[in-house]
């Protein structure tokens, strides 16, 4: 993927030009809608995919060799989230970002409606992964993996980026992502008690891996 530096060209321009073409971003499960620029990684063989690979399974990728991950409506597809999320862990290089999208568990129509759906998810589900919150200091024990909650945030309208809802949705989205999104608390208390009543049916989160400073970067197999 990396193209020969112009002869005689040097500086800090171009090492942070080298750099860029370095970086390795990978989406997972990314079907015919794969990130701009990213490495599409999916078991159907569709226009985008530049792998193909069952994501659910080892990732065909060696430890410590992406420094982005993005998997856009997978996560609830997933059987084993423990083993998935070791996994993402383990190709991730120390800081690396990783993005989660998913149809929200407070919304069950759209949880649940789609036969290859596993499970509802939660934003306080991906706490059991940082072992800066007190979920993942109690039971953090049951897995290698462990991640930085970066950003986290619910929405009330699935696909609002993408799509226009109603004018009616769009006031109400606008209404109730204020109210669930204004602290880790709200979001907390939108999710714990008042979420599914009214349906919030996408949530986004960032996380950081986190891992030793010496984890040494491996190249992606030809």
């Amino acid at each position: 993927m990396e193209t020969p530096s112009t002869a005689g060209a040097a500086g800090p321009a171009t090492e942070a030009n080298d750099a860029a073409r370095r970086r390795i971003v990978i989406d997972l499960g990314c079907g015919r809608r794969k990130k701009p620029g990213a490495i599409g990684l999916d078991i159907a063989s569709v226009p985008g995919v530049d792998i193909l690979a069952d994501v659910m399974r080892p990732l065909p990728l060696k430890d410590n060799s992406v420094d982005e991950v993005y998997a856009s409506h997978l996560i609830e597809h997933v059987d084993d989230v423990l083993a998935f999320m070791g996994e993402v862990w383990r190709v991730c290089k120390p800081g690396a970002l990783v993005y989660f999208r998913f149809p929200h568990g407070s919304a069950p129509f759209l949880t649940w409606k789609d036969p290859t759906h596993r499970r509802g998810v939660y934003l306080a589900m991906f706490e059991y992964f940082d072992p800066t919150t007190l979920d993942g200091q109690l039971w953090g024990y049951y897995h290698p993996a462990k991640f930085k909650i970066e950003r986290r945030y619910l929405n009330f309208n699935l696909n609002a980026d993408t799509w226009q809802p109603s004018r009616a949705r769009r006031l109400l989205g606008r209404l109730f992502d204020w109210a669930a999104n204004r602290s880790p608390r709200w979001q907390y208390l939108c999710e714990r008690w008042w979420g599914n009543w009214v349906g919030m049916e996408e949530a986004h989160i960032w996380l950081r891996a986190l891992k030793p400073a010496g984890s040494g970067p491996d190249a992606i197999p030809g």
